[in-house]
């Protein structure tokens, strides 16, 4: 199998010497960076794909950068970049004069979508090559973003089950009927005449209670597996557990306007330059999950850039969705964390019921094992560590709680001075809260509000990639992945336009 020869297309005018098309573009387009910045991506690992009417097929370089060039464009259908690379000058330079078709547009993107993760990576070295990886603070954070399938072609577990016992008696009922209007029939008729269309009826309800009872037995090998349960047991389900018809691996998520509705959580870790070093995309809604996959991405990335522990530490900053003691843990190996507990400027209730003041009040000093109280009084750590043998939990006293103006908050009723009891995991999370109340280590944080948020609004706003076209969370990870990579390539098309030398910054080493 060999490709069509590749080169940019020349239009005949009739001229003596017939401009080409980068002669239309100009010098200054971008697209011409464009072309030699998708010249380094290693496309070894992409499959192309035609027709199969005898000619040879597209080059699958060429076929990535109309993909690509048309999402860079807010363009994502194949109908409408097949007609961009027949009518558009950008389009057709890229194409190098190649027609594909839609069908071989969308035939590539689908066939490729297990290859996207690495073609993301290849555009995160690219831009480690021109100096724009710098992983000294990375920023996670996920999007939600709306499924391709309608929340009002869905069924709830309740409503499954009711609808499969009516139908079920439907059918029964239709059978019934069905033998007494054939046997009829044939007495009237003769037994190859059919007056009725009762088959037809019966059918529809056959596929009907089908794709019930299909999706409702693949929500309960879900929940299975989510409960540890064996293939006979019963899985614990509400009723008003939802699924689509349209598509099964979304689920229903709170969307950025406070509406419900079937969505994927993307996620994305991205330095302040605003180059996305690592990403993912699954269906679980809550962000906790996510964090330790990204450190270790980020981990390995730093490998790959052969940055030492010691030569410099990466700062990942996160919200509190990501807060737990499981990925506080994740930290080390040349990953720092700063995962807030709440919102800054909003701080959650500290008192309890009875007024006193919570755990989370208290300020944890790592360096000396003590606790601050909200009066700035020590907490000192008794020495008593194991009771018959067995470790007891940190015990703190206050030693100096007679003259403390709020002791009415931090004493219960009887008690003469405050004592703390500290289990472990309460210890991870007040280390966590008392790392982020460090003056540097808030300047790093704060950063995380604009280096996140903007690189969301440049793939939504810029790229106007604000929902998935594909079905099935395989190729919508794949579709979230390639939007990341046109990201990358497009940063530094721009980095490169802002350089004088940009003949010296084109040649990128392999």
């Amino acid at each position: 199998m060999t490709y069509t020869e590749y080169k940019p297309y020349v239009i005949d005018t009739g001229y003596l010497f017939p401009p080409s098309l980068a002669d239309f573009l100009g010098a200054e387009d971008e697209v011409h960076i464009f072309r030699e910045v998708t010249e380094q991506l290693d496309v070894g690992c992409l499959d192309s794909d035609f027709s199969g009417m005898g000619q040879h097929p597209y080059h699958p370089r060429m076929l990535l950068r109309l993909l690509m060039w048309g999402m860079a464009n807010r363009v994502v259908s194949t109908r409408r970049i097949e007609v961009l690379a027949r009518r558009d000058v950008s389009f057709i330079y890229l194409a190098g004069g190649g027609k594909p078709d839609y069908r071989t547009l969308a035939r590539f993107r689908r066939r490729n979508a297990g290859v996207i993760k690495g073609l993301f990576k290849e555009t995160v070295l690219l831009c480690a090559r021109l100096g724009m990886v710098n992983l000294g603070h990375i920023a996670l954070d996920g999007t939600k973003l709306k499924a391709n399938g309608s929340k009002h072609k869905a069924m709830s577990y309740g409503r499954m089950k009711q609808e499969e016992e009516r139908l079920g008696k439907e059918i029964d009922e239709l059978m019934q009927q069905a033998e007494v209007v054939d046997a009829e029939e044939d007495e009237a008729f003769g037994a190859d005449h059919n007056g009725y269309n009762l088959p037809e009826e019966l059918q529809r309800r056959e596929e009907r209670l089908e794709k019930i009872r299909s999706l409702r037995e693949e929500l309960e090998r879900e929940k299975r597996e989510e409960q540890h349960l064996n293939e006979g047991q019963t899985p614990i389900i509400e009723d008003k557990e939802q699924r689509s018809f349209a598509e099964r691996d979304a689920r229903m998520m709170l969307m950025k306007r406070g509406e419900f509705d079937y969505a994927y959580n993307a996620q994305a870790c991205m330095n302040e330059r605003g180059v996305i070093v690592a990403g993912d995309l699954t269906n679980e809604a809550s962000d906790t999950r996510h964090l330790p996959e990204m450190v270790e991405e980020v981990r390995e990335l730093r490998d790959e850039l052969s940055i030492n522990e010691t030569d410099e530490k990466t700062v990942m900053t996160a919200d509190r969705g990501y807060f737990s003691v499981e990925n506080i843990k994740q930290e080390g190996q040349g990953i720092e964390l700063l995962i807030a507990s709440g919102r800054e400027g909003k701080e959650e209730s500290t008192e309890a019921k009875d007024g006193v003041y919570w755990l989370e009040r208290f300020e944890y000093i790592k360096e000396s094992d003590s606790w601050r109280c909200p009066s700035g009084r020590p907490l000192v750590r008794e020495k008593k560590q194991v009771l018959n043998g067995r470790p007891l939990l940190r015990r703190y006293e206050c030693l100096d709680c007679e003259v403390c103006s709020l002791r009415r908050h931090c004493l219960k009723l009887g008690e003469e001075r405050r004592t703390l009891l500290v289990k472990r995991k309460q210890l991870i999370r007040a280390e966590m809260r008392a790392r982020l109340k460090q003056p540097e280590k808030q300047a790093i944080y704060r950063k995380r509000k604009w280096v996140a948020e903007q690189v969301f609004g440049q793939i939504k706003g810029g790229l106007g990639f604000r929902e998935l076209t594909m079905r099935g969370e395989d190729l919508a990870r794949a579709q979230w992945l390639f939007a990341c990579a046109v990201h990358n390539v497009m940063k530094a098309v721009r980095h490169i336009s802002s350089l004088k030398g940009k003949e010296t910054a084109l040649a990128i080493s392999r």
